[in-house]
This record gives C-alpha cells, structure tokens and sequence, in this order.
C-alpha cells in the first residue's frame, strides 16, 4: 500500500474517532437534555468517565501499535469501541446509557485518536515523519466542519438516538478502514522494548518531558471543555442549535488555518514556540464567546479554530522529538493518557459549574485562563525555567 493511501486512511481513521463522541457528544447533549432530562452534570461526568478510559487505555493501545500494527488498536475499536456506543443508543436508564458510552467512547479515544495515528503516520513515512503527521491533521481537521453539523442536522431531523447510533456506524467503519493497515506502522525496525514500564519511567525522568506534560495537561482541560460544551454554550446565547452546529463546524474548519504551512513554519521556528503562540491564540479566542453575540462567535470559530488546530500536531511533533523511536507508540500513548485524564477533569468541572451557577461565563473564563496557564508552561520549557 502506498504511504499516501496509508495516511489518507489514518485520517479517516481519525475524523470518525473524534467525531463519533469526542466532538459528536456536545451536539447531542442539549437534545438529550430536552428528550430524558438527564442533567449537564450527569453528561458531563459521562463524557469525563470516556476520557479517563480513553486515556488509561491510550499505553494499550500504543504498545498495541508499536507490537502489531495498525491491526492492533484498529481491531479492538471496531469491537469494543463502536460497539457499546451503538448499544447505548437504545438505554432509556441513564446508568446503562452512561456505561455503554464511557466504554465506547473511551476505547474509540484510547485507540483512534492522534496519539495512535500520528505515530502510525510517521512510521509509513520514515523520511518526513514531520510532514506525514502535518499532513493527517491536516486531513483530521475536516472532522468538526463534516460531522458537527451533519450530527445537528441528523438530530434536528430524527432525534438524537438516531444521531448517535449514525456516528457509532462511521466509527465502525473508521476503524475497519484502519485495520486494512494491518501490520504496517509497527515499531519492527527497531523493535519495541521488552520492559515497557522502565521505557516509560526513563521518558518521565526528563525535566523537559515533565514541563511539557505540565501545559499538555491545563490545555487539554481546556480543549476538551470548549469541544464539549461550545454548541450550549452558543445556543444558551439564543443561537440555533443548527447556527450554533454550523458555527463550531466552522471552528473546526478553520483549524485548518493552524495546519496549512506547518511544515514550514516548524523549519523558522521550532514546534516549542509554535505552542506557545497556539495556546495563547486559543486562549483569546475562547474569551469572545462571552460577548454571546453571532459576530463574536464567527471570530471564535476563527481564532480558536486556528489555536486549537495548531495544538494537535504540534504537541505530536514536539513529544516525538523528545521520545525513543522503538516506544513511540507506548510512549505516545502515555502523552494520550495525560491529555486524555485531564481532558476528563474539565468537562466534569464545568458542567458542575454550569450547574451551580445557571451560566456559562465561568466555563468559558476558566477555559481561558488554562489556556494561558499552558502557555507559561511552554515559555517555561522554552527559557529551561
């Protein structure tokens, strides 16, 4: 298979694994809410239980990748990924719907996600393993501007049940795709290590891995809690669900913005400094959302959307500088657990918040001071602080 086709098929692999629930949930959320009652908090929990999971399974499914392949993580997806977020689409208890979707989305997220599929990018494209995880994101940032507002349109039409079981079929046969690879992308060249706890231990001993994890962490709290919650956080501004769909479909499109060029830009700059300015145009952006106005969240979409699509690879680019070549599955899979916990920590938080306070300004303002505390992280990792 050519490396080309391989890629292009590590993004498909990508764009249904975010968008089946990582960025699919937060659209459905308001339209679950009208349809069974269950509350912001009770779904927030939800989503966070899915990114603990996906991040405890994210060293499975590197080791997974770095031992067989493509195969490896591709297969279990298909199986107890897809599965159980299909199954759930039929829960009328909130209990038996919130254990089948953490599950299904947890081990989508441990299994497709970027930490599995730059690594298997950079491995089917050896000399340039830069530009082959550029161009996946590339290809993965089509993800929010197809399936937001596809799934709002779908659950305007039909309900969310339909919805949701539509994104569970497009993660099956992501993952299907993805096992096409089979053995391909496994760390055979160099053999992974037979000792992976003292490969991990070895990257953690590194005070430069250490600060790095440090602002991966705060932004990944506030990443995952503007994609969860930015299409209630429009729609409680008096947007359409559908405008409110479109507009973060937008965001997602203009995640383009941060990619186009990327190669070059990491060749002036280095992907260290690259971070910075991503977390800190995140951050701003995030921050007009609390004008509630259509004009402010057209330049969120932009502003945000260009951050965030910046953040992916670059925090890809970066750790795989930093990290052995025959573990980069594993160890990548353990930046994926990081991202992944403390991803889960700030949808929790900011349903709770939401909750207690009957208002999403303090969401979005916590979202933007984590973003800024993520940036000093990388100054801090730039001037050896």
């Amino acid at each position: 298979m050519r490396t080309g086709t391989g890629v292009g098929i590590l993004g498909l692999v990508t764009i249904t694994a975010y968008g089946s629930w990582f960025y699919g949930f937060g659209v459905l959320i308001g339209p679950i809410q009208d349809d069974v009652g269950w509350s912001t908090s009770t779904l927030g929990a939800t989503f966070a239980a899915a990114q603990v999971i996906a991040g405890l399974g994210a060293f499975v499914a590197g080791r997974l990748l770095d031992r067989f392949g493509a195969v490896g993580p591709f297969g279990v997806q298909a199986v107890l990924g897809a599965g159980p977020l299909l199954a759930a689409t039929w829960a009328d208890n909130v209990v038996v719907f919130a254990v089948l979707y953490a599950i299904g989305g947890g081990v989508t997220g441990a299994t497709g996600f970027y930490h599995v599929t730059t690594v298997a990018a950079a491995r089917l494209h050896p000399a340039e393993p830069a530009k082959a995880i550029a161009r996946l994101t590339l290809i993965g940032a089509f993800c929010s501007p197809i399936l937001i507002p596809l799934t709002a349109f779908v659950t305007d039409n039909h309900g969310w049940r339909v919805g949701a079981r539509m994104l569970a079929l497009l993660a099956l046969g992501g993952a299907l795709a993805g096992v096409a690879l089979k053995r391909q992308s496994s760390s055979i060249e160099h053999g992974a290590s037979a000792k992976p706890i003292t490969a991990l231990r070895e990257a953690l001993r590194s005070p430069v891995v250490r600060r790095m994890f440090a602002a991966y962490i705060v932004g990944g709290i506030a990443f995952s809690t503007v994609l969860v919650y930015q299409v209630p956080i429009m729609t409680h501004a008096g947007l359409s669900l559908g405008l409110a769909g479109t507009l973060a479909g937008f965001r997602g499109l203009c995640q383009i913005l941060g990619r186009v060029g990327l190669t070059r830009s990491l060749n002036r700059w280095g992907s260290g400094p690259l971070l910075l300015v991503a977390y800190s145009l995140s951050g701003g952006g995030v921050l007009l959302l609390l004008s509630g106005s259509v004009a402010a969240a057209v330049a969120f979409a932009v502003v945000a959307g260009a951050g965030f699509g910046a953040m992916s690879p670059l925090q890809a680019i970066h750790s795989r500088e930093r990290f052995a070549a025959a573990d980069l599955g594993l160890l990548m899979g353990m930046q994926g657990a990081v991202v992944g916990l403390a991803g889960g920590i700030g949808p929790l938080l900011g349903g709770a918040m939401r909750d207690a306070t009957g208002s999403w300004t303090w969401v979005v303002v916590a979202a933007a001071a984590a973003l800024a505390l993520a940036a000093l992280q990388m100054r801090e990792v730039q001037t050896g602080v």
